[in-house]
């Protein structure tokens, strides 16, 4: 063999050789991500979960925001996040009946209240939930609760204090439960039941979205509704089975509910489950 085959021969191995510490190096370097589908009212104390997660585990977390009736109709479509946030048990268990979610991955790391909310001025003049059956109560906002948790934590309540049946032939529904908030502050309806959180308590910039001049306070809190009333309510997360970083996607939603995250959710907006149950 002459010179300058070996020559050229070594030139293709010291080649290749480059080319695999180049590819091992770049592997290294390259940093892990997952995509959270979250409900938009939950972007202040995700951005803030986000940033904490990041720092302890050196991996990159793509949020997603959207109304969570659109994300689960997302998914539906073909989009595939690491995990997704609901703010209910509703939502979720769609979910999992429908083959999209892993079930023994879903976690209970939030709650909600469940509020009255009435037009600026009340001027139906309601104090409390037997009050809807009322007749100057005219017209009841609510969410579809057969897409949205808090409209079926509502219905639930509606029912167990005996007033569905008298109330049903008022309630104006809406499958957009912003949409459905945006009823009362418009003063379409006398009343509405919805989430205190929000957008009512932290997150009413997001009725400016739907026209709502939040400037101007057109709402006004009543009162909870007795959590006797309705099951407690869940926000929850869960990994699609389809997840393509399953064991990130896992350690973030055990991030959810270490106690330094417990404390940041509920400072930003999400309430402690366990602390609620008390």
């Amino acid at each position: 063999m002459c010179f300058a085959q070996i020559g050229r021969r070594c030139c293709i191995v010291v080649f290749l050789l480059l080319v695999q510490v180049l590819a091992s190096g770049a592997e290294k370097g390259s940093k892990e991500s997952i995509e959270v589908f979250v409900p938009c009212g939950m972007s202040i104390p995700f951005y803030a979960v986000k940033a904490e997660f990041e720092k302890r585990n050196g991996c990159s977390v793509k949020l997603v925001f959207d109304n969570a009736v659109v994300l689960l109709r997302r998914i539906r479509r073909g989009e595939r996040p690491d995990v997704l946030i609901t703010p209910g048990e509703l939502e979720m268990n769609q979910m999992v009946k429908e083959g999209y979610v892993d079930g023994r991955s879903v976690r209970t790391f939030g709650t909600f209240k469940l509020v009255l909310v009435a037009p600026r001025g009340n001027r139906a003049n309601v104090k409390r939930l037997e009050d809807l059956a009322k007749r100057q109560v005219k017209a009841i906002g609510i969410a579809d609760w057969e897409l949205n948790s808090v409209g079926y934590y509502a219905k639930c309540a509606l029912e167990r204090a005996g007033l569905w049946e008298k109330v049903k032939g008022k309630l104006v529904k809406h499958w957009h439960a912003l949409k459905a908030a945006e009823f009362v502050c418009k003063g379409r309806v006398d009343v509405g039941i919805y989430y205190a959180t929000c957008p009512f308590e932290s997150g009413p910039e997001k009725l400016e979205e739907v026209g709502v001049q939040v400037e101007q306070r057109p709402y006004q809190i009543i009162g909870q509704i007795p959590t006797h009333l309705h099951p407690p309510v869940k926000v929850q997360a869960g990994m699609l089975k389809e997840a393509a970083n399953k064991k990130m996607a896992i350690r973030f939603i055990s991030f959810l509910l270490e106690p330094h995250s417990q404390k940041l959710l509920s400072m930003k907006g999400i309430p402690n489950y366990k602390d609620a149950r008390r």
